[in-house]
This record gives structure tokens, sequence and C-alpha cells, in this order.
């Protein structure tokens, strides 16, 4: 384990410092400081492979963190900084991982260190950004626990929009977490503008008229119109006079459905269910305010799957996609790593969210046919990573996204993340490189996300790479992506080989390149491909049941599995690449998820096979009572496909009862002794109806705890 210390300067810094172990072939890790109160600010992460490049803008893609406690109100001071409680740690140690460049690899922090100073603690709440698609080099999400309560609302910033200054057009559509300002209005109806330092309200403007709220000399500014209210403490809150309504973010633009037609797509103003707060962080710039769209969890999964995945793809894809995002804003609503006054956004740092506007017929139905529901491992969230297209073989975890970061594979082995054949019949034989090659190779019919099947074009793919290219992808400023063995990248490239491959898909783990001056490593996912599998130019591919299409020079694909030196006489002048899929090869294959869809698998087939042994059920609760918390009443609904299900107990200390209510129809009581096992399961599909299910959960006493959730079938 990497050596670490972590203490706390007379500023009120905390301060950790991790330094390699001897014989690391890893740069020494900087010193990384943080500031206390109350959460660590985390970099800006690269873009993510998407399913489709459906705007020309949006060049990347999909995709986790919990933070202690949601923020409240009260809880916000009145020049914006956010008074947070010291989150209690929860009896285990919780990673912490020193956050990433793209390119550069540090030593992770995998305990929490001895005597760790109390106003530090909180730090090991959180850890770096990280996403659905697993857009960094080392695995996240850093999941605290699940929710403690039914989540009625969840906080989801919304990112700025910039504009061409010339054309006015759309030049970055989630450009930062910080607004210069943020203009609101209602879509219908009035509503109601309210300072929520005192509760009051400030004004109450009719459908239509534009407010304006900015941050200036300490106070949020608010004007109607161009009419200035006045300066209020805040934050500062949107409430519509009928739940129904929504409310239109002018300042922002997204991109939206052409309705009714829902063929096209433009950007637009966005509209949101819910409120829209304005607000401030301890990491949001000076002068600047955050918008943050206080939406109800269903509809917010509706505003994401169409988003992170493609509307016309079979019902039960998008079924499965909807849980997986579902999961996601669960486990990650409470997040702090952005240090504003939410904890999760709408950009590919989190998951793709756009409104209503942005929903489609086909995306609300898979919502609606999976209401409440998630995939679960041992009665926690999974991290339900996915990403584009695997080229019919995903890989494990530990491979792609290692964690200690200085040991590949890692240790951090997720056994519901194994690499699987994405295929129908007899899976192949990849024991040799001859077999490997032909797998790779040739486009693969039985696999789901095949070209014949679903009309993937990143299948299989095989990309010319010059000598030269190779050379100056791991030289200047991208020298960090090879390790070097022996002397150094100074003279003529003469071979690339990959010299190990990964565990269960075989593709390229590490590739050496041999130059004259030197020999060099190109080590893990992320690197490889950007190095050996990233086009130089314009490469024209064949899908058998679509016209040619050229992918773009420099477009990252994904680390090949074949490399073929090039060579002019007996000059190397570069290589061939081949390999398949479009992404990072952990979890589900969204393509994939449409060929089985196709294929007649539903979406609880689709995630068990992509996630190796989880259940699919009602977001697991965990029950924590507290002397003096008095009686709790939980009532969640969720969906029941067919109409069966389990109702599951993980006891984690000695409650002294427990009643569960299910849709009006059954009473079930647990008394201590039923509740001193760790785990009971309890056949209730007598109690359950196709379709939505309400189930409510009722502890008894003011001690122990468990963890309760229906396993749907």
């Amino acid at each position: 384990m990497t050596p670490v210390q972590v203490r706390m300067d007379a500023t009120g810094i905390c301060e950790i410092v991790s330094t390699p172990v001897s014989g690391d072939s890893v740069s020494p890790a900087p010193t990384r400081r943080v500031f206390v109160a109350p959460v660590a600010s985390a970099p800006a992460t690269s873009g993510l492979e998407r399913p489709l490049e459906r705007l020309a803008s949006s060049g990347s893609s999909l995709g986790r963190q919990p933070r202690p406690r949601s923020y409240s109100p009260r809880g916000h001071l009145a020049h914006g900084r956010t008074a947070m409680p010291r989150p209690r740690l929860l009896g285990f140690s919780i990673a912490f991982a020193l956050c990433l460049s793209p390119f550069t690899t540090y030593p992770v922090l995998a305990e929490q260190p001895e005597d760790l100073p109390v106003a530090c603690e909180q730090i090991f709440v959180e850890a770096c950004p990280s996403h659905a698609s697993g857009g960094r080099p080392e695995f996240g999400p850093q999941m605290v626990g699940n929710p403690t309560d039914v989540v009625t609302v969840l906080r989801v910033g919304l990112r700025s929009t910039t504009f061409n200054p010339t054309t006015g057009a759309v030049a970055t559509e989630m450009a930062s977490h910080d607004h210069a300002d943020a203009r609101v209005t209602a879509s219908v109806g009035d509503f109601h503008v309210i300072d929520l330092s005192t509760e009051h309200q400030i004004v109450a403007p009719a459908a239509g008229q534009a407010v304006r709220v900015a941050f200036v000399s300490g106070a949020y500014e608010v004007s109607v119109d161009g009419a200035l209210i006045g300066s209020f403490a805040g934050p500062i809150r949107f409430r519509p006079s009928d739940p129904t309504n929504t409310f239109k973010v002018l300042s922002i633009r997204r991109s939206v459905w052409v309705q009714p037609a829902y063929t096209t797509r433009v950007f637009d103003v966005p509209d949101y269910y819910g409120e829209i707060e304005i607000d401030r962080g301890v990491s949001t710039a000076a002068g600047m305010v955050n918008v943050i769209n206080l939406v109800p969890l269903e509809p917010y999964v509706r505003g994401v799957v169409v988003n992170e995945g493609i509307a016309s793809f079979h019902i039960e894809a998008l079924k499965a996609q909807a849980a997986a995002a579902r999961g996601y804003a669960l486990a990650n609503r409470n997040s702090t790593r952005f240090g504003r006054p939410y904890g999760i956004d709408d950009s590919t740092s989190s998951q793709v969210y756009r409104g209503h506007g942005s929903e489609h017929p086909n995306g609300n139905a898979a919502v609606d046919g999976t209401t409440g529901l998630v995939a679960t491992y041992a009665s926690r969230i999974i991290s339900a990573l996915y990403s584009s297209s695997m080229g019919g073989h995903t890989e494990n975890n530990e491979w792609i996204f290692n964690s200690p970061s200085n040991q590949w594979p890692g240790t951090n082995v997720e056994p519901y993340l194994r690499g699987i054949d994405d295929g129908e019949g007899a899976a192949p034989e990849l024991s040799d490189e001859t077999a490997i090659a032909a797998f790779w190779s040739a486009q693969q019919p039985q696999t789901f996300d095949s070209c014949p099947r679903v009309n993937n074009r990143f299948a299989r793919w095989q990309i010319p790479i010059p000598a030269a290219t190779i050379k100056s992808r791991v030289t200047g400023t991208s020298a960090s992506r090879i390790v070097m063995l022996s002397g150094n990248t100074s003279g003529t490239l003469t071979n690339v080989a990959i010299t190990r491959r990964m565990a269960a898909s075989k593709r390229a783990g590490v590739v050496t390149l041999t130059f004259t001056t030197g020999v060099g490593e190109v080590r893990g996912w992320d690197n490889i491909r950007r190095v050996v599998g990233a086009s130089a130019a314009s490469q024209v591919q064949n899908c058998t049941t679509n016209p040619p299409s050229s992918i773009a020079a420099g477009f990252v694909l994904n680390n090949p599995s074949v490399i073929v030196p090039q060579y002019s006489g007996t000059t190397f002048t570069g290589i061939v690449s081949i390999g398949g899929g479009w992404g990072h090869n952990v979890g589900m294959s969204q393509f994939g998820a449409h060929g089985r869809g196709l294929a007649g698998q539903t979406f609880i087939q689709i995630l068990q096979a992509y996630y190796t042994g989880v259940d699919i059920a009602s977001y697991p609760i965990d029950l924590r009572l507290a002397p003096g918390s008095g009686p709790r009443v939980m009532r969640q609904i969720f969906a029941a496909p067919n109409g069966t299900g389990t109702l599951r107990i993980a006891t984690t200390g000695a409650m002294q009862g427990l009643t569960v209510h299910i849709n009006d129809l059954c009473d079930l009581r647990f008394t201590n002794e039923q509740l001193a096992v760790p785990l009971s399961e309890t056949d209730v599909s007598t109690c359950l109806v196709t379709g939505t299910n309400t189930v409510q959960y009722n502890p008894v006493g003011t001690k122990g705890g468990a963890t309760v959730l229906v396993v749907v079938r």
C-alpha cells in the first residue's frame, strides 16, 4: 500500500501526502491539498464515448459519489458558502483516490489512515469524479451507501452554455458549473420566488415574466423583466404554483426534440419539472451562481435515458438503461465532489440530463416500466458502468479502471463487473494469438452488438497509424503516456507490439514501443487507446448493412486487440490497429443491450447478463434508527414487471421490530427475534401486482438497522 500522511495546517487546509512504494514505475505523487470545509475540489474530467454522435458539438460521453447529507436551505449562509454538519463515518474505511489527469498515473490512498485529524475526516467521504461510463483511469464510484430514506427529490446542477459571439449560436452546450447570472420563467402559470434565508416570498411573477438572479456584493440581486426588486441573503428558490408546471431557464440552451415527430433535435431553451434554486457552494467562483433543478427521481430519469442511450433502441434495452441511470442518481445524489450545492450535474461529469424537452415517448415508457428499480449486488446499488459498444466481449473492471493506479491489474475487483462473451452460442476460443486475431479481425454476426445485427459501425474497425503519429502521441506534452524501460524516445520508432493482454477480452493491456534509442511501454486502457487506438486520418469503415461511414481523424476508439506492423522494404512505417467496440469495455454494452432486446431478452435478463450475480430490485433503503429519532414511515413505489418478488431484509443491528405494508394487501410483521438473523427473504408475490406497486416500511424501536428491498423477477 502507498504510504500516506494526513494533517491539517494552520490555515485550516488538510494536506494528504502520498509517496510511491520504492520500485514503483510511476512518477511520485504530488501533495494533495484540499480545503476542509466542506469538500475537496476535483479537476474537470475528459470526455467520454457516447453511443451515437448525435450532435457535432458532442464529442464524448456517458456515466458516481454520495455526499454525507442533503443540503438544507437553513444550512446556507448569506455570503454563499455552505455550512455542513460534520459527516459521520460509516464504520469502515472509505477509499480516497487522488484525482487523476487523463494521462498521468498516481498512487491511490486505499484506506483511511490512522490518527486522522478530526477536522479532516470529512474529506474521506468523497473521492474524485466518476461516471456511468467510467471516464477515468481509476475505478469509481466510491459509494458511501444506499439511500437512508425514500428519495423524493434530486438536486441536479445545470451547467452554463457559451455562445459564439459573432453568430449567437451555441458554442458549448454544457460549459461550466458557474453562471454569471440566471434567468428563469415559468412555462405555464404563475410562480413564486422565495428567499430561503427567511422563507419569505420575494415576488410572484406571471408565466413568461423573466426573473434574473445575480450575485452582487455578497447578496442575491433579483429583478423581474429588467426592474430591480432588491438584494437578498438567499439562496433563491423558484416554486411553481402547480407541481405539473415547468420552468424555463432562459440563460442556457439544451438539445431538445422537435415535437411531435421526434426525429430532429435542436438547441433551444430547456424546461424542467420541479423547482429551480440559485445558490453558491464552496467552489463557486467569485460573483458567480449555481443553478440547481430540484426534480423528482422518475422525471429526472426520463430526462436522462435517451440522452445517454438511443431513442430507437429496443424498449428492453432502454429499460436497462433506465435502471442503470436511476441507480447512478440514487448512489450519488449527495456527492460533494463538485464543491457546489448539488451531488450530480447535467453533463457527462455525471449523466447527461436535458430536462423535460429532451424526453422521448420510448424513453418515458422505459422509465415507467422500471419505476423505482435498480441493479443490486449483496443488497447494495451497483456501479452500473456502461458504454456504447464492446465488440462482442466485455472486460473485468480491474483491468480497465485499475486501483491502486500504480498496480495493474488493480485490486479493486468487483464481482459483478466480470468480462463476458457478449454473443449467442459457444463462447469464442481466445487461448492463442491465432484465435484472438481471428475473433477480432472479422465481423462476428453471433455477437449482440455486431454490425449485421444492430448496424453498429464500431463493432469492428481497422485504422492505419503512421510511425510518426505514434511517436507524437508519446512525446512532448504526451510523454506521460509511456513508461521508458531503457533509453528515451528521441530516436526512430522501429516496432510496435502487444506484449501483455487483458484477462477476459484479450485486448491489448501493454503495448511495447521500440525506438533506436530505447524501449518503452504504454500501459492500460486509456493510454493505449489514445496512442494506438485513435485514427490518424479520416478512415472509411464498411458495415455490411450500412453505407460506408467515416471515422474522423483523431477519433479515439478503443484499445486494439491486433496490431499489424507495416513496412516499406525493411523500414518500419507504422501499424494497422484492429479491434472492436467504442468505450471502456466494462459492464453493459448499449448496442449489445439493443441486440439482446431484439433477440427477445427482457431488461432483467439484459442487466443480469452484463452484471454478474446482480438482482433487480426496488432501490435498497438503509434503515438507521437513532435514539430520539422517533418512528419513521417510508413509502416507496416500484415496478414488478411480472407481479412476482421477494422481500429481502439484511440486518445490521438488532431492531425491535419492522412492519412492512405492500399494496394495502399484505401486512408483514417481523419481530426482534426474526430480525436477529443477518439475512431473511420472504416471497411476497401474492402481495404484488403486475405493474406499479407500493411498499411501506415502519421500523420499530430506537436502535439497530437493516437494509430493505424487494427483488423482482
